[in-house]
Parts: structure tokens; sequence; C-alpha cells
């Protein structure tokens, strides 16, 4: 008999804020070591994907006599209507509204070790949250908390696919609960609906052009990829928004998740001008600091263009002198589209000045499409 049953920790867990909980054995996941390298072959895979596909099959590497994986989804579908603004603005997901939920699924983890503790001893336990190389959808699964959609989403049948994951690998065994199939049937609107066309076929998606993954990726884009992204400052939920589960999901009362200083539909004159301070204030609470300030705005100079958002020039002005080669580009580029040839000399001499060969790059592009021709050596 062990030291704590299912039941008992399945209501702790709802009873602390968790709303869904399954049990998963430790080699649930050896089954995907081909898919990993054939999708690591084909270049399926991101930039921020681990390479070493032992590791993210593995639970053993992080803790040596795990016997068990308990999987945890907390919901976010929260029942809060987005501002309507009419300035320009850019989009940030669902995933990033209110309190990084790495840190509220944490704690919620951090309260179940503790139970678990009380019971059990000489339980070992590690949490995970998004920290891992783990397959962390592939345990969900496995655990019973939702199906496999064809956009790769776990979706429950209660709360949709608005669901954080977490997990907690211990050193004591419980039976695996049972995977659900797919209840997806013929239906295909998440794949159609993608912006970025990802899906190579049901459940085969190229990471690469996966939107959600271009608002994260450090570096310049290029045409189609700055078009398809519209107006979109972090993550894109597209796919899940089209979902005939998450239509009728249940919708959750969770203070957590309401956003705060970033909003839903945020304004992009305010993320052009951030600096360290205001963007610690507004993205540091969220899952999307992470990737950091000059990504963000990045991606706010992308949505002014796409939006063109004219109320951005000064501040892309602003921008074009400053310390970021990587945005003084981006901020060329921008110009050239809002602004046409009332911005060629700063652009120009900004060019003059500049050291950097792929912002040069950027900025040559800029000043072609304005003037149709390439500039180079200050000579028109």
């Amino acid at each position: 008999m062990t030291c704590v049953t299912k039941n008992d920790i399945r209501e702790f867990a709802y009873k602390s804020g968790i709303d869904v909980l399954g049990f998963a054995s430790p080699d649930c996941l050896f089954k995907y070591r081909v898919l990993l390298k054939n999708r690591c072959e084909l270049g399926l895979s991101c930039s921020i994907e681990e390479k070493d596909v032992e590791k993210r099959i593995n639970p053993a590497l992080l803790l040596e006599d795990v016997k068990s994986i308990i999987a945890i989804a907390v919901s976010y579908n929260i029942d809060f209507k987005r501002d309507d603004l009419k300035s320009g603005f850019g989009i940030v997901s669902r995933t990033s509204w209110g309190k990084d939920y790495h840190m509220v699924l944490k704690e919620k983890l951090d309260m179940l070790k503790s139970f678990i503790l009380s019971k059990c001893n000489n339980a070992k336990m590690v949490s995970l949250v998004d920290n891992n190389p783990l397959l962390e959808r592939a345990i969900a699964y496995s655990a019973g908390i939702g199906f496999y959609g064809k956009n790769n989403m776990i979706i429950n049948e209660e709360y949709g696919s608005y669901i954080f994951l977490g997990e907690l690998l211990l050193n004591v065994y419980f039976e695996p609960d049972t995977p659900i199939d797919s209840k997806c049937g013929d239906c295909s609107l998440c794949l159609k609906a993608c912006p970025g066309k990802a899906f190579v076929s049901d459940y085969n998606i190229d990471a690469n052009k996966c939107l959600s993954y271009a608002t994260i990726y450090k570096g310049y884009l290029n045409d189609e990829t700055i078009k398809k992204l519209g107006k979109r400052i972090y993550g894109c939920d597209v796919c899940q928004e089209v979902c005939p589960f998450n239509k009728r999901a249940k919708k959750v009362m969770r203070n957590e998740f309401i956003p705060g200083k970033l909003k839903p539909r945020h304004n992009l004159t305010e993320i052009l001008d951030l600096d360290n301070k205001r963007f610690k204030e507004v993205f540091g609470p969220t899952s999307s600091s992470w990737r950091g300030k000059n990504t963000i705005i990045r991606n706010a100079i992308i949505a002014s263009i796409n939006s063109k958002d004219k109320d951005s020039i000064k501040s892309l002005k602003s921008l074009l002198k400053g310390n970021s080669a990587y945005l003084r580009g981006y901020s060329a580029y921008a110009l050239s589209i809002l602004d046409g040839e009332r911005s060629i000399s700063g652009i120009e001499n900004a060019y003059l000045k500049e050291t950097d060969i792929e912002t040069k790059e950027f900025m040559k592009k800029a000043l072609k499409n304005i003037r149709g021709e390439v500039f180079e050596d200050n000579k028109r």
C-alpha cells in the first residue's frame, strides 16, 4: 500500500486550484525518439528546441530514481473582454495575460509537493514548468490530461486547449492513467486558419513557420514573415481561437491571469518608447518578458508597419538613432514605408554612420524601398 493514493492527490490538487491532474509513466516519452530525430532531419524543429533527443525523452536525467510523473493543467480561459482600441495597437497572446504562468504553476506544484511530503516522508520530487527539454505535451497526453489536437495542442474536453501545463517527477510509483484518443474527427479548422501556414499535415507542424515562434525569434525576419505577423507582439492564438472545443470551453475566474499593465491590445507607441525601467514594469510580471525588450520592440515596429500606424513615426525616428543596431535597421525599414521620402535624409545619415553589416543591409533595403534604387557611398 502506497503512502498516499491517487484520489488523495487529486482531491488536494483540485482544492488548490489545479483544474486537471493525471499520472504518467516515466518511460512514456521513449516512443517519440524516432519522431524527434525525423523532425530534426526534415528541418521542422526550431532553434529554441533542445537538439539532444535523450534530454527530451528521459526524465531520469532530471530525477535518477523517478517512478511516476504527475501532470497538471491550469486553465487560463478567463472571462475578460479586450479593449477596442482605435489607435495603433499590438496583440498580446492570452498566454501572457496577467501574472507569469510559470510562477503560478510553480506555486501550485510546490503546494502539491508539500502535501505529498506530508504523507511520504522519503519522497523525492522535481517540479517542472516549461523550464526543461522534456516533451511536456506528450506527458500531459500520456497522463490523460487531454487529447492531441491536429494543431499539436493538448485539448481537454472541459477546458479546451487554454491550459497551462506542469509536471512533478517523483520516486513514488502510481499506476499511469489512460491517454485519450483524438476527438478532432474530420475538423481541420485550425490547420486552415493558421496564418503562418505552419502545418505540414494533421498533427505535424513546421515550428519555423509558426508565428508564435516568429515573435520570439531573435534577428531579422524575412519579408513574408513580417507581413504575416500582422499586429502580433507576443504569441499567436489563431489555431486555438477557431477550435470548436475552445468555443464551448469552461470559463474560469482566476485573478492571476487578468491583464495588468500589459494589455491584450497594447498601444504601439508605448511599446516603441520602452526604456528598461518601463519594460520591467509592463512586461516584467508576465511570461513574455523572457525574450527581452528589443525583440518586443522589434515586433511593435512590425505591427506599426502592418497597421500603417503613422502615430509611430516619431518613436521610430528616435529608435533610428538609438543604441540597438538591430532596432535601427527595423526602424529604417518601417520609416521607409510609413514616412517615405520625408525620412530619406535621416535614413541616409544613419546608414553612413552604421557599422553593423546586417543593419546596413536592412537600411539599404529601406532606401531602395523609397527611391527604387540602392543607396551606397552617399551617392544617389
